[in-house]
């Protein structure tokens, strides 16, 4: 099983580095690659979970009416993805049901940092997926947790896949930096062994982010980002489906679970 994953936030990854975009122009950048993915989802006739934050639903209602009508499932990344508050768990999710007209099952945090499982249970969530198992400097040191779904409490922690073994990230970043080959064949190592394909990517990826240096971002980001980037997501979705991979949302999935 593949589950595909879109971390649908407003773009606010110049903040990050003393830049501060205007909401619009932050929310044309991922309206922009939020589209694209929808266009290339639409083109392999496959479904994704798209986590999204309150600030961008609110601001897209066009792209989240596409979203639901295409089939793929909406769950929660928190209100707002530059200030996240510990209310988000509870809040977001009521909020995304109005703005949507669709249950929200799912949360995963900005930046997938820790949140309590049990305030995700109080507020009703039936998955979590805000835990990357793997060593990134800096960023996450989760080398002891395991690798694939397993219950917290009442709900089921489904973290980001990693390779067997050396737990390498498998992750947007590496997508944007490994050689396609060798990307692609930890990709289908990674699904081979576990029965289970779980990645993240986000919208701003998929924009041509190289051509504005006035943002000031790094080249660990702008680089393959818009239609290199599309054409990998497009490649690697093509790979799972030549070797006979079902693809799922992560509701779906978790369903199937119960069922068996």
């Amino acid at each position: 099983m593949v589950l595909l994953s879109f971390d649908t936030e407003e773009f606010d990854v110049p903040r990050e580095h003393g830049v501060d975009i205007p909401l619009d122009e932050a929310m044309a950048v991922s309206v922009a690659g939020t589209t694209r993915i929808l266009d290339i989802l639409r083109e392999a006739d496959v479904k994704a979970t798209f986590f999204c934050t309150v600030t961008f639903a609110t601001h897209a209602p066009q792209v989240m009416r596409r979203i639901v009508a295409e089939g793929h499932e909406v769950a929660s990344h928190g209100v707002d993805h530059t200030r996240p508050q510990p209310s988000d768990v509870a809040v977001s999710k009521p909020e995304l049901e109005r703005l949507t007209g669709v249950k929200v099952n799912g949360y995963r945090q900005p930046r997938m940092f820790a949140v309590d499982g049990d305030e995700l249970a109080r507020a009703g969530y039936t998955y979590n997926s805000s835990l990357h198992p793997t060593f990134i400097p800096g960023r996450y040191m989760h080398l002891d947790v395991p690798r694939v779904p397993f219950m917290e409490g009442d709900v089921l922690q489904i973290p980001a896949s990693v390779s067997p073994w050396l737990r390498l990230p498998v992750f947007w970043l590496a997508c944007h930096h490994y050689p396609q080959w060798l990307y692609r064949r930890l990709c289908r190592w990674t699904h081979r062994h576990d029965g289970l394909f779980v990645t993240y990517f986000h919208p701003w990826e998929f924009f041509a982010l190289g051509d504005h240096p006035e943002w000031r971002l790094p080249y660990t980001v702008t680089r393959n980002s818009g239609e290199e980037m599309a054409r990998r997501l497009a490649a690697l979705i093509n790979m799972f489906k030549a070797d006979g991979a079902q693809f799922s949302t992560f509701t779906d999935y978790v369903g199937s679970l119960s069922n068996n």
